[in-house]
């Protein structure tokens, strides 16, 4: 049932994918969407390929946040590292709420023989003295070489601090979702050790649009007819209220 499910999200995201614009890419990244679980601070580097015969000029800046805590932007607390030089957020360098956005930094990702080289880009949350919570910033990349198109890409990284070690089981557990996208109703399927007793629905500001208590230890249907077209969060809790594992839907 599950290589079931999981051929019927690679299937719909093949289709997804051939709607992408038609700009020519000239750099991918490891993932779009980046979760990580931090109890203290945490690396989590998204590397960058550049998949052209020419090195890259490549330009970025934090395009789009939450409201973080000031613990959360305070300084080395937040950090985000490309190929040539990791900045910390020390007089809002990398983001500023009242502006909300960042300022725009330039990295040059080289190409090797083989037209194809990859380099780190990463964001390195340092939060041990920071509140707890969820919150997610988006990083905007723009290939701004000569020629290239501009070419652009963003990277959503989804931030959960517990005060408490949280084991990260994103990799240790199996979670399908289907459809996606989804119009009235959501399935989520995973493991039965997660131990998942509620789900919870956030949208892309935090808001949380639903909350679930789940009885089936191996899956739940979630009903989102009313929620608005959109990009949202599904976190899985334990038993403990620990949050688990967070993934990404589309709402159409």
């Amino acid at each position: 049932m599950k290589k079931i499910l999981l051929a019927l999200l690679i299937v719909s995201g093949g289709l997804l994918a051939s709607k992408a614009g038609a700009q020519t890419a000239t750099f991918t990244t490891a993932s779009d969407t980046v979760y990580m679980t931090v109890v203290t601070s945490a690396d989590s580097n998204n590397y960058i390929t550049n998949i052209t015969g020419s090195n890259l000029n490549i330009k970025w800046h934090v395009s789009n946040a939450t409201d973080f805590p000031p613990s959360w932007v305070a300084d080395t607390a937040f950090q985000i590292c490309d190929d040539n030089e990791c900045r910390n957020n020390a007089l809002n360098a990398l983001w500023n709420p009242s502006l909300g956005s960042g300022p725009f930094f330039t990295a040059m990702y080289y190409a090797n023989g083989a037209h194809d080289s990859t380099e780190a880009f990463g964001f390195f949350p340092n939060l041990t003295a920071a509140v707890s919570g969820t919150h997610w910033m988006n990083v905007t990349l723009t290939d701004f070489t000569s020629g290239s198109g501009g070419y652009s890409k963003t990277i959503t990284f989804v931030i959960n601090h517990t005060a408490l070690a949280v084991p990260n089981v994103n990799k240790a557990i199996e979670v399908n979702m289907y459809p996606n996208p989804a119009h009235d109703e959501l399935n989520v399927v995973y493991d039965p050790s997660a131990d998942i007793k509620t789900i919870a629905v956030y949208s892309i500001i935090g808001k949380t649009m639903g909350v679930y208590k789940v009885s089936d230890p191996t899956g739940a249907n979630l009903h989102i007819e009313n929620m608005p077209s959109g990009i949202y969060f599904v976190r899985l809790m334990n038993s403990r209220g620990e949050a688990v594992v967070t993934r990404r839907f589309t709402k159409q």
